[in-house]
């Protein structure tokens, strides 16, 4: 097993968070200078909601994968030792 493969998933939620922290940050510093127009539009917002919920979407892929494969005995295993 490579170790630089478990970091990828690490990787990418530091970047996730970075990069919603860093759009939360624009558009508050946006609401504090300009409170007339601050916000998004509403596409903008149902881009940052499927952009986000993808990458979350494969995160949780990753790290159920990781899981799943650490989590022990598996079916196989069980099954050819008379476990049901």
């Amino acid at each position: 097993m490579k170790l630089t493969r478990d970091w990828v998933p690490i990787i990418l939620a530091v970047g996730l968070c970075t990069a919603l922290n860093t759009i939360v940050f624009a558009i508050l510093y946006d609401a504090i200078q300009n409170p007339e127009s601050a916000g998004i539009s509403e596409n903008a917002t149902q881009i940052l909601t499927g952009w986000g919920g993808g990458v979350i979407g494969i995160l949780g892929a990753v790290f159920g994968y990781k899981a799943g494969q650490d989590s022990g005995t598996r079916r196989e295993d069980a099954d050819s030792h008379g476990g049901n």
